[in-house]
């Protein structure tokens, strides 16, 4: 009686083997074409991300009004990554511009309830809650680009909070 050790044996071993080589080579190459989401960079609240060059970056921008014709307040977070002074243009719709004079390497945070946080309202907000504005960003050294903000109301917390900015 034979044993395992015949060419049967060595053919089956071997096609294992080349099965798991080739399972294990496909999985490198799906693994080294997938990204790494957790390395992307995003918004991680309701509002908007804009990268403006390679020097500003505004984060979290949001609108939040009682309603269309109202009061409203800019709630975010523009960086300055160059070392030099610039002055970010935030022009809202088609008629409020807001400047914005950030340091070198340094963040303004557009959030009145922090400590170092910066007060940015307008007269009235073009549209209602629930709808998107447009807002143009521009500096001096890295041109203009144009993105949709959401505009938010005090419904949810904690911008419920912030809607007492709008009275003071």
């Amino acid at each position: 009686m034979a044993g395992r050790t015949g060419v049967g044996h060595s053919r089956r071993l071997s096609r294992a083997l080349a099965a798991l080589a080739i399972g294990a080579a496909a999985a490198a190459g799906v693994g080294a074409c997938s990204p790494i989401t957790t390395q992307l960079q995003y918004a991680p609240s309701d509002g908007n991300r804009v990268v403006l060059g390679d020097e500003l970056t505004i984060s979290n921008l949001l609108v939040l009004t009682t309603g269309e014709g109202e009061p409203a307040l800019v709630v975010g977070g523009v960086t300055n990554h160059s070392p030099d002074a610039t002055t970010v243009s935030l022009t809202f719709g088609e008629a409020d511009t807001v400047d914005v004079r950030v340091d070198g390497n340094s963040t303004v945070l557009l959030n009145p309830a922090h400590d170092d946080g910066v007060t940015t309202t307008l007269a009235a907000s073009p549209v209602a809650p629930g709808a998107n504005l447009t807002v143009t960003v521009a500096t001096a050294a890295s041109g203009t680009t144009s993105i949709n903000v959401t505009v938010l109301d005090g419904t949810l917390a904690p911008y419920d909070e912030y809607l007492e900015y709008l009275a003071a």
